[in-house]
Formats: structure tokens, sequence, C-alpha cells
């Protein structure tokens, strides 16, 4: 049986990563979230005429896998930012890998999220008796609500199980990182632009790995992709080539600077509307922060 120290020990471990994960994801928010996940940053009074975003996948972040030799209980510790705000995501460990999928192993509980899109699900898995495998398991995250269509159904993070330790005579404890899938627009890559000029603020989007002649919302919000908040402002649709590259451009008046950090930009799934959760999934995300 796990002993508490070795409980506490990995508990340990396990808020490190997610620590790690929140600074990566949030360096330049302006600090004011809330302990319990339920106010997005805000911006600065700082502003400048000139900044840019990196443009990354989202969401992402840990996930824990502990297994307890004696009483047969695997434990599944999930954290996660940057789901669409107040939802709800299947999650299973399946054979295979993220690349090749396999079948379901597991399912795990529901992944439910704050208003500013964080997760923190701890599944227990009764009768596992053979531990967890050296390779050959893989958790994921479905888009949701259900499963019933495959935009519900496609994983919008995935990590890889390795275990070097793998015995089935001994307690395991393996820690890995949820990041991007194999899934249509999952995988995604860019760069914002954001310029003032005579009062008005051009906002320039380039994406790479979109589904090819795809269309989907885009939006400046308050907050940071770790911890968001409202719509600051509607941007043209992002419009993919045959290629998977995509491209907006939009022009918004009566602005006369932007703030140093406190802004994000984000890139949804649906076309036109974000209606329901499923569309509303916001698979690409970047911080706004000041180039000078």
């Amino acid at each position: 049986m796990l002993t508490k120290n070795l409980v506490k020990r990995n508990f340990i471990h396990f808020a490190l990563l997610l620590g790690a994960t929140l600074l990566l994801l949030s360096a330049c928010d302006s600090g004011n979230n809330n302990p319990d996940g339920s106010a997005a940053a805000t911006p600065t009074s700082a502003t400048v005429n000139s900044a840019s975003a990196i443009i990354r996948h989202s969401p992402s972040g840990t996930v824990e896998l502990m297994w307890d030799h004696t009483s047969h209980v695997l434990t599944v510790h999930m954290a996660l930012t940057g789901l669409t705000p107040k939802s709800t995501h299947p999650a299973h460990i399946n054979s295979g890998s993220c690349k090749s999928e396999g079948k379901l192993v597991y399912d795990l509980s529901a992944v439910k999220t704050t208003q500013i899109g964080f997760a923190d699900v701890i599944t227990k898995v009764k009768n596992v008796t053979s531990g967890i495998p050296e390779t050959g398991w893989y958790v994921d995250v479905s888009n949701g609500p259900g499963m019933s269509v495959s935009n519900q159904s496609m994983p919008i993070t995935c990590a890889n199980v390795f275990n070097p330790s793998a015995s089935p005579r001994s307690s395991q404890n393996v820690q890995t990182t949820l990041a991007t899938s194999f899934a249509p627009n999952q995988a995604v890559s860019g760069d914002a632009q954001l310029t003032v000029d005579n009062s008005k603020l051009t906002v320039e989007l380039n994406v790479k790995g979109l589904v090819p002649n795809s269309k989907h919302m885009a939006h400046i919000h308050t907050g940071s992709c770790a911890s968001q908040g409202p719509i600051k402002y509607d941007l043209k649709p992002v419009i993919a080539n045959a290629a998977g590259d995509g491209t907006s451009m939009t022009i918004i008046p009566n602005i006369s600077s932007v703030p140093r950090n406190g802004w994000y930009v984000n890139i949804h799934l649906g076309a036109g509307s974000l209606k329901s959760q499923t569309d509303n999934d916001p698979f690409a995300c970047g911080d706004i922060t000041s180039l000078h």
C-alpha cells in the first residue's frame, strides 16, 4: 500500500508540474487570478502601439497515474488549462498511442471546467491487476460534451504513457504532459500581430495546421490563455487555404493603444456560431504581449 509520505511527495511533484505549465502559458499575465480559478486576469494600465502573440494549440496540462499494488486501485489525476469555459469533456485511457489509436481501456471521470477554462479531476479505477504498462496506453480528452458525432468524440489533447518501472509487484507513479493530438485542427501553430496607427488597431493572424479550406471564428479576449475572460473584440474569421494555412486581418477603429498584457487571441472550431460547446472549442490560443 502507498505510504502517506509517497502520496504527499507525488502530489507535490504533480503540483510543481502544473505550476510550471501555468507559468508557461501565462507568463505575461497581470497576476489577478483568484486561487479558486473563478476569475480571469485583467489588463494592466501600461499601453503600447505594437504587440504580438505566439499562437499554439490549446488546451494543455498534466496527467499523473498512480497504481497501488496491494489494493489494485489506479488513481488518475488530470489538470488542464485552455478548455472551453464551463464545459464538460469525456476522458479515457486507451490502448495504442496518440498517433495510433486503439481500443478503450478505462473510462475516466468527465473533465468539468471552471469559468476560466481550468479543470482538475481525479479518477479512481478499481481492479487494475497488472499495474501501469511500460508502453501501450495513452490518455485523451475529447471535445465533448458527448461522443455521438466526430467533432465531439475527437481528442483535443492527448498524452502517451511511458512507465519504465512497470511491474505488477510494486506500486508505480507516472507523470506525463497533455498536449496536441492528431485530430483535425489540433496541432496548430502561428502568430498574431497587433499595430495601432491613426487610432485604428490592425490585427493580423497567420496560422498553420488547419483543415484545408476550413473557416474558424476568432476573437481578442481579456485575460490569458490559462485564465480566460470575456470577448473584447470580434475578429474576422480565419480562413484556411488548400494547404491548411489560415489568415485573418481585422481593422478596429477608435483605439489609440493596447495593453502590455492582459489580452489574448483565440481561434475556435466553429465557422460561424459558437452556440454549442463543440463549435466553441478554442483549439488555438496566444497571449498578447508588447513588442517594445
